[in-house]
């Protein structure tokens, strides 16, 4: 009876009780949904916030265009390096030659005397390549902007005149044109020189309007005669003509190719700041976050996304493309590969 008794007083054998099976699955779908769904929201977030780019409105082109067609024929040429110049070597006495065969060595020599404060000497030099190859635009290039920088806008037009009415090519006819624009230094500032500035204007959009009447594809005639037209107070209405040349300056990016890497983020920039002078805001947005699709790297397009919103129309009718600002003429950014 006793060992009984002792029997039914022991304490029994507990063990830990081990969660049903069913419920460690339901705990782990559970945390797995909600990492979805938090994943699902920051994915959300990210679209709604990124900014959306739109495809621009861009001209058709010809399936084939070629290097001729885009007025860059001959540009392996204007990429070959400088020779060097030992100008205590070099024979000074003897005049410059037109010789086409001299010409890259007489740029050469021309620019190191400029370098060296011999204008004058620096200048004939320069001028005897351009006149070596007339239809070459990085000799023209060169000499056009050494007379710019140097103030003698007088001589810089009499010299392209006379050039283009000698050879009458594209080439000599743009860098006529881009004389006129130089020429826009020499007037007063605005607004007193408003009508100056003007005249030259219309000059140089006239002798482009003549090249791209039978070339259409010139992208260097399309950007000048698209900037002659941005530089115009938005009253004047010269917008919507600056935004067409600059689209066909953007469409003829692809079959510029690896000519150059220097323009492309110019030409983006160029037709977002045509919207954005005219208050198009989200517009000129969409077109510089197109260029940073293509161009990842482009700082210029950096700098323009980087605008406040409430600033950007009175930054470009200001210091960017607003009256008294200069354009740039360089013609090199055509062909130039980075360097």
């Amino acid at each position: 009876m006793k060992s009984t008794i002792n029997k039914q007083v022991e304490e029994p054998d507990i063990q830990p009780a081990r969660p049903p099976r069913r419920r460690l699955r339901r705990t782990f779908i559970l945390a797995l949904l909600t990492l979805v769904v938090l994943l699902l929201v920051g994915l959300g977030g990210y679209l709604v916030l990124r900014p959306r780019v739109q495809p621009l409105s861009l001209p058709a082109l010809p399936a084939h265009i070629n290097e001729a067609d885009l007025g860059l024929t001959g540009w392996q040429d204007y990429q070959r390096p400088l020779p060097p110049i030992a100008l205590n070597s070099f024979d000074w006495l003897q005049p410059p030659t037109i010789d086409s065969q001299q010409a890259l060595l007489e740029d050469a020599a021309g620019q190191a005397l400029i370098g060296q404060g011999q204008l004058v000497h620096g200048l004939s030099y320069l001028r005897a390549a351009a006149q070596s190859s007339p239809d070459n635009l990085r000799y023209n290039d060169d000499y056009r902007l050494a007379l710019r920088d140097h103030g003698q806008y007088a001589e810089e037009e009499a010299f392209f005149s006379q050039q283009a009415a000698r050879i009458k090519t594209p080439n000599t006819a743009i860098s006529l044109a881009m004389a006129y624009v130089d020429e826009m230094r020499a007037c007063p500032r605005p607004p007193d020189g408003l009508v100056c500035q003007a005249q030259n204007s219309s000059r140089s959009i006239d002798v482009l309007n003549s090249v791209l009447a039978q070339h259409p594809y010139n992208i260097i005639a399309r950007y000048g005669r698209g900037l002659n037209h941005l530089y115009w107070p938005s009253a004047m209405g010269h917008l919507p003509r600056a935004q067409d040349d600059l689209q066909y300056a953007i469409a003829l990016l692809q079959p510029l190719g690896s000519i150059s890497s220097t323009f492309p983020p110019l030409a983006y920039a160029a037709l977002g700041d045509v919207f954005a002078k005219d208050g198009q805001v989200d517009a000129a947005r969409n077109v510089w976050l197109s260029g940073k699709n293509a161009l990842p790297n482009a700082a210029l397009l950096d700098s323009r996304l980087n605008i406040a919103l409430d600033q950007l129309v009175g930054e470009e009718n200001g210091p960017l493309r607003g009256l008294g600002v200069y354009v740039d003429t360089k013609l090199a950014i055509f062909w130039q590969s980075g360097r």
